[in-house]
Formats: structure tokens, C-alpha cells, sequence
């Protein structure tokens, strides 16, 4: 398990020895990655889903608006995740299948976004429909200690093109051009209270302000993920919930 501790002798393995004799055969490691799933699709017929992984229930009635844990998931190998009706009987339900390979000993933001018929929605609601869009390099503590450490995503169908700007240090602009479905790298801020202005990408206009109490909520030494959510004109998209920041 030390070979440095131990002569430098052969690392800890599993082997095995086979009928004919001979040179054992080391069995492979298991590779694996780590993932949190973040719904944020606001379609109505989707506020909550089931979720497969290779055809395993891994979240049953996962709900609009929150999080999983950090799962740990099979890397270097394709893997499904399937997103399925509530009250799914398996995978073969499936609405949306999102085939991939992960990278092992990689972390990864995987974030449920759009409607599943944009057809049903108004014209501003972008056409790709359902989709899961994966940001590798996720962090699961601030990258300076004391710190928070923000990852900022746009998963608001129906909202164009924005800036964020910090009023209260005043930072200025922290987020600049962000479209649907993007992600921000991470943004390293000091545990503080702060206010945000979501602005139209031109900064003709405010959209709306929202408070971010990371000193309050205690999130020194976090990473979280901010995501746009939600519709900017609900009564065009099926009164849908409403836009809003919120933090995973």
C-alpha cells in the first residue's frame, strides 16, 4: 500500500493465478470520475424526473430546482444517463439519453436544462430542447482557503444574452457575455455579502438584482454553482417558474 515506506517493493494489486502456471495476471483498477447533477429544466411536465446510470435508478422524483451529491460514476468507459417521467418503471422510459465518457479521477457539474417540446413554449425559447450540459474541472471546496469559490451557469431558456455586476464593493462586471447554455469558470471571491445586478448583455438594463450572503450562509471554504433559472415571461411558457438565481 507504501511501497515507498517499504523498499520500494511492487504496489498493492489484485492478481490472478491461472491453471496453466505462469506470470499472474493483475486484475484492472476500477476507474471512476465524481458528478453532481443539478436540475434546472423549468418545463412543467418535467419538475421531477427519474434519473439512470446504466440503466440504474440513481435518483427517483429528483426535483426542479435541487442537487444530487458528488455521485461517484464509472470513468475511461461509456457510460448512459437517462432522464425518464416520474414514476418511471425503467430506463426503457427514458426521454433523454446522454451517452459519454468520463475521465478518470475527473469532477464534473452535469446540469438538466431546457423543455422537452419547445414547440409548446414561445418563440424566445431556444430550439435544442432538453439537454444536459456537463462542466469538467468541478470543485467541491474554494480554491484559496477562507475563499468561496463560485461556478456561474446560464440555464434560462428564454433569457438572452447577460452580464453580472457587483454593486455593493463595488467589483464591477464579474460576469461578462454569458449566453445560454454557458458555463463561467470559476469565480474566487472573498466570504462576503454582495449585491448583484443581472444585466442585458449591452448593459442597456438591469433584469434584476439578488443578494449573494456567501459570509452570512457560511460558505467560506465552499465552491458552489450559481444557475440561471427559470423563465423570464412565465405566462408565455406555460407559467413556468419564474427567473432566479439560485446556488447549488
Amino acid at each position: 500500500l507504501d511501497p515507498a515506506a517499504n523498499q520500494n517493493g511492487e504496489a498493492f494489486g489484485l492478481f490472478a493465478a491461472l491453471p496453466a502456471g505462469g506470470d499472474l495476471v493483475a486484475l484492472p483498477e476500477v476507474q471512476t470520475a465524481e458528478v453532481q447533477i443539478i436540475h434546472n429544466s423549468a418545463d412543467p411536465a418535467a419538475e421531477f424526473v427519474d434519473i439512470y446510470l446504466n440503466g440504474n435508478l440513481i435518483a427517483d422524483d429528483f426535483e426542479f430546482r435541487t442537487a444530487s451529491a458528488f455521485l461517484e460514476v464509472p470513468a475511461e468507459t461509456p457510460i448512459n444517463i437517462d432522464v425518464a417521467p416520474q414514476n418511471s418503471t425503467d430506463v426503457s422510459d427514458s426521454i433523454f439519453n446522454l451517452n459519454t465518457t468520463l475521465t478518470a479521477n475527473e469532477t464534473y457539474i452535469a446540469v438538466a436544462n431546457g423543455v422537452l417540446d419547445p414547440s409548446q413554449f414561445d418563440d424566445s425559447v431556444n430550439t435544442i430542447g432538453f439537454g444536459i450540459d456537463v462542466f469538467t474541472g468541478a470543485q467541491q471546496s474554494s480554491t484559496n482557503a477562507g475563499e468561496t469559490s463560485v461556478l456561474v451557469h446560464h440555464g434560462s431558456t428564454d433569457a438572452p444574452t447577460v452580464d453580472v455586476r457587483e454593486t455593493s464593493v463595488p467589483a464591477g462586471i464579474i460576469v461578462d457575455d454569458i449566453s445560454y447554455p454557458e458555463f463561467q469558470g470559476y469565480l474566487d471571491l472573498a466570504t462576503q455579502d454582495y449585491t448583484l445586478d443581472v444585466e442585458l448583455g449591452d448593459n442597456s438594463a438591469v433584469v434584476q438584482s439578488y443578494e449573494a450572503p456567501l459570509q452570512t450562509l457560511g460558505l467560506a471554504d465552499a465552491a458552489i454553482t450559481v444557475v440561471a433559472s427559470g423563465f423570464l415571461d412565465p405566462a408565455a411558457n406555460q407559467n413556468g417558474e419564474a427567473f432566479g438565481l439560485f446556488a447549488a
